[in-house]
């Protein structure tokens, strides 16, 4: 792993400063639930690609060990600035509910599908740890920022492994650039999806879950790198580079208004 819990230093977290953001808290919360629920995930992914040795040593002894330890990572930040927060019972309600949607079967058709399913995941998971870096950076809470980093360096890490499976796979199934554009359209309709929501009413807030997405998308507006998501949500398609960021250039700014 490229970094270690032990070296985010949650001593100097100034709780007063960030105590009462209930839009942070609940974003951690959330954000916790998932991680930390990576071995699941994992254990579907090595029997679905079940003869790729690689691959499955990798999710294994790297992409199952780092996602665990964002989780963790998120966990003791919350329990560090909200110790009254009972993160443990929340987290049971979590999985109770959503363990029985976590099936092999859910997964994609072939493997190509499925890394660019993965890819998509990556994508927002990055982009998402950049957005909160610089969230907390206005906030001034440098302990944050430095974690938020961290995770969304890794997750940039495990988009690009992905990636250079996908590469392999696409070539073996000859996945033309119209079926790549079909399912990268379908994974963009789940990006609110269920996970989130189910995350969102184990915290047990009195806010009800549309209102909170319409925070989300106010907090998107000003703080999300739409660029960065665009280019990295193009990739599968083999664009040239100078294209990409013409591209990204022009849709950014309408991405943003539309806080999406």
């Amino acid at each position: 792993m490229r970094w270690a819990m032990d070296q985010i230093p949650y001593e100097e977290i100034d709780r007063e400063r960030i105590a009462k953001d209930r839009f942070l808290f609940k974003n951690l919360v959330i954000a916790s639930f998932i991680e930390i629920t990576s071995d699941v995930y994992d254990r579907n992914l090595s029997e679905f690609f079940q003869g790729d040795d690689a691959v499955v040593e990798w999710l294994n002894n790297t992409w199952e060990p780092e996602e665990l330890q964002h989780g963790r990572s998120l966990r003791r930040y919350i329990e560090t600035v909200w110790p009254d927060f009972d993160w443990e019972s929340s987290y049971e309600r979590f999985r109770e509910r959503y363990l029985p949607l976590c099936k092999i079967e859910l997964l994609q058709e072939t493997r190509a599908r499925e890394m660019l399913a993965r890819m998509v995941v990556e994508t927002g998971t990055s982009t998402l740890y950049q957005a909160m870096s610089r969230y907390a950076h206005d906030l001034n809470e440098p302990v944050l920022e430095e974690l938020a980093t961290k995770i969304s360096r890794d997750e940039v890490y495990h988009f690009e492994a992905f990636e250079e499976a996908f590469v392999r796979y696409k070539k073996e199934e000859k996945l033309s650039r119209s079926e790549i554009v079909k399912i990268l359209y379908a994974r963009l309709k789940e990006i609110n999806n269920e996970d989130v929501n189910i995350a969102y009413e184990a915290i047990g807030e009195d806010e009800n879950y549309e209102a909170f997405i319409q925070e989300v998308q106010g907090f998107a507006k000003k703080y999300y790198p739409y660029k960065m998501a665009i280019k990295m949500f193009m990739r599968p398609l083999g664009i040239n580079q100078h294209a990409e960021n013409i591209i990204a250039s022009t849709l950014q700014p309408a991405f943003r208004i539309l806080g999406i």
